[in-house]
């Protein structure tokens, strides 16, 4: 079966923050098992046990990392948005795809979040919150972000203002 693509995708820079988040991550999973190491070895509390679920500790770090690093690709690929005339559609997955459909009359408010990374890149994520959960689309520039906030701003509150018949 084809899986058809929603139109928008991020910009190629938001592969560079993924990119970094993944190192930081995995910088901050290795220095912990090393302190960890490094503690039970001081304390003289090291054996055999210790030495393979240390290893397999590390083992693990090592191919998730790789695994988000390789990865980074299908997931700019395959993570869209659309934003239709009663819904924002949210796209996301390679093996296992999904499609989210988020109805104007659900979200209740929107934000825009810039940590250091997307700083760096001038980009912005927004953050769609309804009552159930929150809906990110992260990586957006930011003319492009403030400009979407302030477009699905008006369709919700024109939403809200047909449902109760104002």
């Amino acid at each position: 079966m084809d899986y058809p693509l929603l139109k928008n995708q991020l910009p190629e820079s938001i592969k560079s923050v993924w990119k970094k988040t993944s190192l930081i991550t995995f910088i901050i999973f290795m220095l912990a098992g090393i302190g960890v190491i490094g503690g039970l070895t001081y304390f003289d509390v090291v054996n055999d046990m210790w030495k393979l679920i240390g290893g397999g500790y590390f083992a693990l770090i090592v191919l998730f990392y790789l695994l988000n690093f390789f990865l980074i690709r299908y997931r700019y690929e395959y993570f869209r948005y659309e934003i239709t005339s009663t819904e924002v559609v949210f796209q996301q997955g390679f093996i296992f795809r999904s499609i989210t459909y988020v109805p104007f009359s659900r979200i209740q408010h929107i934000e825009t979040e810039q940590g250091p990374f997307l700083r760096r890149e001038k980009l912005m994520e927004l953050v769609i919150h309804t009552a159930a959960t929150n809906h990110h689309i992260a990586g957006l520039a930011m003319d492009e972000a403030q400009l979407l906030r302030q477009n699905l701003l008006v369709k919700v509150e024109e939403t809200g203002a047909n449902e109760y018949g104002a």
